[in-house]
């Protein structure tokens, strides 16, 4: 199969995209225009995948007969303030180079034409299965690798799937390197998933760690941030980048990349010296406050400055504002955790909100709250579904207990990332791909080589992808947002379900895949006869309806039997599996000391880490994984040439100061280059970026590939790559 990147320009497909979007000429390949034109518009529903938000944010098309002809704004939904992101999934949708059948090879791995050609989903299914009952019968169900890229909405339904074949090495994007390991810092300082929050009215000041949410949030975001800035809430900013949200902050703090632990503590030292902090909150709800308060005491405002590159008075500054809570915050999603001290430099921006008390509170940051057994990190679905319960009572068992067991301590997700090490000593031998992108590791190749050398391996996907499939076995043809049922998304005690189109092609749901997949190599009654409806309805009706009944609400979103939203759970016995107050930490109080860390002698509070220093060689260091409001990594770079056609290559943000001194100017293509590889790209002249920081997006595919950079060096806790602090030179291109 060649040739199956095609470059496309944005009229290609679209003469005009306004709010609603048009029909792109692409469609014409599927209804004549004389049947259009006979056919009555009809109104669907359905959920963006196009960035990583979750709950994700609602979309409402209309459609002739099955296609789908504008894309616009669900009003009645809770994110319902599309940007052009959500706008291009409908280009996606139609683009002609989509993956439409099951493909297999016929040429050995390895060859420069793998020679896909499209066969049965019968047959396809069938190598699988039996593919998979070999391996397993030979070396263990463990011996399967299941993951979930991106979207992530395949997540519930593979691991299921991995669970009743038998395998606990359940991994997915955020296990690798996303999401999860901020989320590892929320739950050693608070027992659960806990990120912050927006302004509320009661709110007084307001810390923004590390998050350029008006270009990685929903819109929703930004016009909170500044509404509250207009009643007088205070704003500091925590960010290397002066970003659009750093440019609303009453003081930003912009510290050298990795070392936010620093910081923190210098902020921290602040408060308690000053007795600015809440000691009644300390003394009853929060674990280490001492040792913690005397390792802060060496961070002085003037020593802060030394390694972080704050001014002292800014120091001090934030730490006075912040005190005038009550206060919120909101922390990062990823961009804390992608260094190789990322957990801890995480861990210590949290324990600002809790010594002075903002936890939980009025015009604070409140707990999520949701259905019996919610789990928005894994999509929306739930513990039970999943069954939770096996993987935890497995992580001794898993390949990572030894590489990150802090991790394997608290997360039942797998962490894949020495994954060529277990290939090579023959314990992993099948990989089962959903959303597949190898170009989310460090050193790509490495792990491309590891999947080839695999005695089997399949992915579902939207495009066909070079790097990502030429060694596979079978590539299967995912059905898109606008044509899946599952999942539905979760807002509090709402839900929004789907009302899509039939697929394109032959391409079907992950959900169905996962679950025909699991009828031929487990119990069949364990999937739902194949039915993703099927396998909603045995979650939404423990929550009080079905997904019929909540597609007869449409447009409205559906009531269903939630927790109730209020302030201090902790008080009440609301965040603890015991129904006793405090909070699921080992000592039932939040821990600045964690004591899961000291049980793996992996150190106490959240100690500051001197990061990779930049050198006479590789002078500048890089962040690798910004955001732009137009692009969510590697998802749109060819699939939606809309976007493409704003960004058409790697755009890479270098200071003016050292652009000058390397003769570099706005639009010059240019080399980045270390140790580990080198990468091409466009030059951005721009003060988003000080001096000696470079900021680029990655997922960019050929000689722009920014993942080459990265070294295989991880983070004690996550086992997370440094995306966020690798050093390299960049001259022009020749």
């Amino acid at each position: 199969m060649t040739n199956l990147n095609v470059t496309l320009s944005r009229r290609g497909l679209f003469k005009t995209i306004p709010i609603a979007a048009a029909v792109p000429s692409a469609a014409s390949m599927f209804i004549t225009g004389a049947a259009k034109a006979q056919e009555a518009e009809e109104t669907g529903f359905t959920i963006c995948d196009n960035c990583n938000q979750m709950p994700m944010c609602g979309i409402k098309f209309q459609k002739q007969g099955n296609t789908i002809v504008s894309v616009g704004n669900w009003k009645e939904h809770q994110q319902k303030l599309l940007c052009n992101k959500a706008l291009a999934t409908l280009q996606r949708l139609y683009n002609p180079n989509r993956l439409l059948y099951p493909m297999k090879r016929t040429n050995p791995k390895g060859s420069d034409d793998p020679g896909f050609v499209r066969c049965s989903w019968e047959e396809a299914l069938g190598m699988i299965a039996a593919n998979l009952k070999a391996i397993r019968e030979k070396y263990g169900p463990e011996s399967v690798l299941f993951f979930c890229g991106d979207p992530k909405e395949p997540r519930p339904a593979v691991m299921r799937l991995a669970r009743h074949f038998g395998s606990w090495h359940y991994a997915t994007e955020s296990s690798v390197a996303c999401r999860k390991g901020s989320m590892l810092a929320e739950e050693l300082t608070f027992g659960v998933e806990y990120s912050g929050g927006g302004c509320g009215l009661k709110t007084k000041s307001y810390l923004v760690i590390a998050t350029n949410g008006a270009w990685s949030k929903p819109h929703g975001w930004l016009n909170g941030v500044r509404a509250a800035k207009k009643r007088g809430v205070k704003i500091v900013v925590v960010d290397v980048r002066r970003t659009k949200t750093a440019e609303l902050a009453d003081v930003h703090l912009q510290p050298r990349q990795g070392t936010d632990a620093a910081l923190a503590a210098g902020v921290c030292r602040v408060l308690f010296e000053e007795g600015l902090y809440n000691k009644e909150f300390c003394d009853k709800w929060v674990h280490g406050v001492e040792e913690y308060r005397n390792y802060c005491k060496q961070f002085t405002p003037e020593k802060t400055e030394e390694l972080t590159g704050v001014p002292a008075n800014l120091v001090v500054e934030a730490a006075h504002i912040y005190a005038q809570g009550p206060g919120s915050f909101a922390l990062t999603s990823q961009s804390l955790s992608h260094s190789t001290n990322g957990v801890n430099n995480t861990r210590a921006w949290l324990c600002v909100p809790v010594i002075l008390g903002y936890v939980d509170i009025p015009g604070g940051a409140l707990f999520g709250v949701g259905p019996e057994g919610y789990i928005c990190h894994d999509n929306g679905l739930t513990k039970e579904f999943v069954d939770y319960k096996w993987f935890q009572s497995h992580k001794k068992d898993r390949l990572d207990k030894d590489f990150v067991p802090v991790w394997n301590y608290t997360q039942v997700q797998f962490n894949p990332n020495k994954l060529p090490e277990w290939v090579k000593e023959g314990k992993l031998k099948a990989f089962c791909g959903f959303g597949f992108n190898v170009m989310i590791w460090p050193q790509p190749d490495v792990y491309a080589e590891a999947i080839k050398n695999m005695d089997f391996a399949f992915a579902t996907d939207y495009f066909y992808r070079d790097i990502s499939h030429k060694n596979l076995d079978l590539i299967l043809p995912a059905a898109m947002n606008y044509e899946r049922y599952a999942p539905f998304a979760t807002f509090g005690n709402k839900v929004a379900v789907r009302k899509p189109v039939k697929p394109l092609g032959e391409a079907k749901e992950d959900w169905w895949i996962a679950f025909q997949i699991g009828a031929l190599v487990a119990d069949p009654k364990d999937f739902f006869d194949g039915d993703p409806v099927k396998a909603c309805d045995s979650v939404l009706q423990k929550w009080g309806t079905t997904y019929a009944e909540a597609q007869k609400n449409l447009p409205n979103m559906t009531v269903v039997k939630a927790q109730k939203q209020e302030p201090l759970k902790y008080e009440k016995g609301l965040l603890r599996h015991d129904g006793q107050p405090g909070f699921e930490t080992p000592s039932g109080k939040i821990e600045l000391v964690s004591e899961i860390t000291k049980k793996f002698n992996l150190g106490t509070y959240p100690e500051y880490q001197q990061p990779m220093q930049p050198t006479a060689q590789y002078p500048l260091k890089v962040i690798n994984g910004t955001r732009a409001p137009y692009i969510t990594h590697s998802k749109v770079r060819s699939d939606s040439p809309y976007s493409l056609e704003i960004e058409p290559m790697s755009t890479i943000d270098i200071n003016p100061k050292d652009a000058a001194a390397r003769g570099i100017k706005e639009g010059d293509k240019i080399v980045l280059k270390n140790q580990n590889g080198e990468c091409h790209g466009k030059a951005r002249v721009s003060i988003i970026v000080p001096p000696g920081l470079v900021g680029m997006q990655y997922g960019w595919r050929g000689n722009q590939n920014s993942q080459v950079l990265i070294p295989r060096t991880f983070d004690k806790l996550s086992g997370y790559a440094p995306y966020f602090e690798t050093c390299v030179e960049i001259t022009k291109e020749a």
